[in-house]
């Protein structure tokens, strides 16, 4: 199945799908068909946990969103740690 971005008012943000991951590189094919190699920050190639998030992406087939420009992956959204939240006694 191929998702599509409806907001096309940013066309450097593209939806892709994880085709491999090494230690210093993740490969990645737009919904047009465009390969591109992001480069992982340093802090991201030596944490196991966000290494192991990505190969599970890559194995799940997870669309994901990228800037093609900048060739990134975005450092908010699935790649974030949720924000706590405070506990209420009603």
């Amino acid at each position: 199945m191929n998702m599509t971005l409806k907001d096309t008012s940013q066309p450097e943000i593209v939806a892709a799908r994880i085709v491999a991951v090494s230690g210093k590189t993740v490969k990645v094919v737009t919904e047009d068909g465009q390969t591109l190699r992001i480069p992982l920050p340093s802090n991201y190639r030596q944490d196991q946990t966000m290494l192991a998030s990505l190969k599970d992406i890559w194995r799940a087939g997870i669309w994901i969103p990228v800037n093609r420009q900048l060739k990134r992956l975005f450092h908010y959204d699935w790649l974030s740690e949720p924000a706590p939240v405070p506990a209420t006694n009603h």
